[in-house]
């Protein structure tokens, strides 16, 4: 039987096309499905909802178990089992706090809010009124009115009825989704109990899985990947937390200097939406500025100022100190990963987009550079 011997080249061409192909056709194929795969996977993540909470509550409480277990407990003589047992408590314990203690802000300045509110809305109607009396010079800009209520008003009176039949279950459908995802989230948390009791034995389990289905290059990598990303969900939500908690102080702090109102509310709504990256301190602006404005339009202006001063402090000064190159990503693709992210999951789109992104740069970095070292390749800038 005759052997052939192609050239490496060959070999690494003929390699390349497969799994271009490959990927070609998956591709096409999940386009061509493209609506009946979403919905299965909306349908999937809704029912899944509780687990997903319950993971994530568990993800940011773990570094506070872990903490009680090795920095606390380290040298007490209580048993292993029990020290995890104190640390989920104390980590529950420090999730209900700061609920509680947010919602005990925030409830009060809710309310005081929409009283203010409502009670300006006299004022406002009246000024209104003298502003459409400026108007008028004399009687016949009433009568023109008066006669377009009468000959339009039934059918004003028909298109609110219609608006608000046609409204009105998608506020009881709202309704209904906020009322069962706090319930998911009261589920979650006792599923975040169950894992961080027992996250070891999960983790053995994944392991075994993997191990027992895929090779062992497979699995280490896979093992890597998992830690990696891991590594850079923890720095990234612990650091942007504790940056994003002195950002919601120190713009509390310049409210009461400056004395504008609604500092509490507005310094939650800021300290918040600075979770997200580049653009949260503007997104958490803009219902700061239009709170203002109902107040007063002077502070409405020196809270933008101060708004962009303190970005300006954040993504110079205090960002970079707390999260330091963790990321690792450039500008360029941290853009990138919050536009794509926020386009495609929304908010949590928009704040999970760069750590988990970041891991996608580092992966392909690492692989490229391996890849150019195996070549004996050294490429220079342009």
């Amino acid at each position: 039987m005759m052997k052939y011997n192609f050239k490496e080249e060959t070999v690494e061409l003929t390699k390349a096309l497969t799994v271009a192909g490959i990927i070609i056709v998956i591709v096409c194929f999940l386009l061509s499905r493209f609506n009946e795969i979403m919905f299965w996977v909306g349908k999937f993540i809704n029912v899944s909802m509780p687990f997903i909470f319950g993971m994530a509550i568990a993800f940011l409480l773990t570094p506070i178990v872990v903490y009680v277990e090795s920095k606390l407990l380290k040298n007490s003589k209580i048993k292993s089992s029990f020290k995890r047992v104190i640390g989920v408590v104390c980590a529950i314990m420090f999730l209900v706090i700061l609920v509680g203690g947010i919602l005990a802000l925030l409830i009060p300045q809710l309310y005081t809010s929409v009283m203010t509110l409502s009670g300006a809305m006299g004022d406002y109607i009246e000024e209104a009124q003298m502003f459409i009396s400026d108007l008028s010079i004399n009687s016949a800009f009433y009568e023109n009115l008066l006669e377009y209520l009468f000959a339009y008003g039934e059918q004003i009176v028909n298109v609110t009825i219609s608006g608000m039949q046609q409204y009105l279950p998608q506020i009881l459908n709202y309704s209904m989704v906020f009322v069962v995802r706090i319930l998911n989230f009261f589920v979650g948390v006792f599923i975040a109990v169950y894992i961080m009791l027992s996250k070891e034995r999960f983790g053995l389990q994944f392991k075994k899985f993997l191990f027992a289905v895929f090779p062992l290059g497979v699995s280490n990598k896979v093992i890597k990947l998992t830690r990696l990303t891991t590594h850079m969900l923890n720095s990234f939500v612990v650091g942007k937390f504790i940056d994003s908690l002195i950002i919601g102080i120190i713009c509390f702090v310049g409210m009461v200097i400056f004395k504008m109102p609604y500092a509490i509310l507005i310094s939650f709504i800021v300290g918040v939406t600075n979770m997200i990256p580049v653009f949260g301190p503007f997104i958490g602006a803009i219902p700061g500025i239009f709170i203002l404005l109902m107040a007063n339009p002077i502070s409405a202006v020196w809270f933008a100022l101060w708004i962009l001063a303190l970005q300006q402090f954040d993504g110079n000064i205090l960002g970079p100190y707390i999260l330091g190159d963790s990321l690792g990503l450039p500008s360029l693709w941290i853009m990138f990963s919050i536009i794509v992210g926020g386009g495609f999951f929304g908010i949590v789109g928009m704040f999970l987009g760069v750590p988990l992104f970041s891991v996608v740069y580092i992966v392909i970095k690492e692989y490229v550079q391996t890849r150019l070292e195996e070549k004996k390749l050294k490429v220079e800038e342009i």
